[in-house]
């Protein structure tokens, strides 16, 4: 049996972990997620809403909450729990999580016990 020096072996090791690192998910929301959504249809046509939620790569921004997400995490259940921080109009940064789920194609569940429905809202043409 061959014997490797030791920094060939370490050399290997740093390689594989390297690639692990560069194919392991991102702690971002699906795009399939990614969207304005409105708890009711009908506020989508309006420019600015009370209902509106707007999900990004890493945020989710309600009318006066603004969620940070951090870490991404897929649940047995389907739910996602995105973690980070939250700012809310007036209070400072906090920990805070949401747990999201998408339930069709065009309906997102926020919440997992006391969830309520977005419904996604047409892309706007400009």
């Amino acid at each position: 049996m061959t014997r490797l020096p030791g920094c060939v072996l370490l050399g290997a090791l740093l390689f594989a972990s390297i690639a692990d690192a560069a194919t392991a998910k991102p702690n971002l929301l699906p795009k399939e997620m990614l969207g304005l959504w409105s708890l009711d249809p009908a506020d989508c046509a309006k420019d600015a809403s009370e209902a509106h939620m707007a999900v990004e790569p890493k945020s989710v921004l309600f009318y006066e909450t603004a969620h940070s997400i951090k870490r991404v995490a897929t649940l047995p259940d389907g739910f996602l729990r995105a973690s980070g921080y939250s700012v809310s109009d007036g209070d400072d940064r906090a920990p805070a999580s949401l747990m999201l789920k998408l339930i069709a194609a065009d309906k997102l569940q926020v919440g997992k016990t006391d969830g309520q429905i977005y419904h996604r809202c047409p892309a706007k043409r400009r």
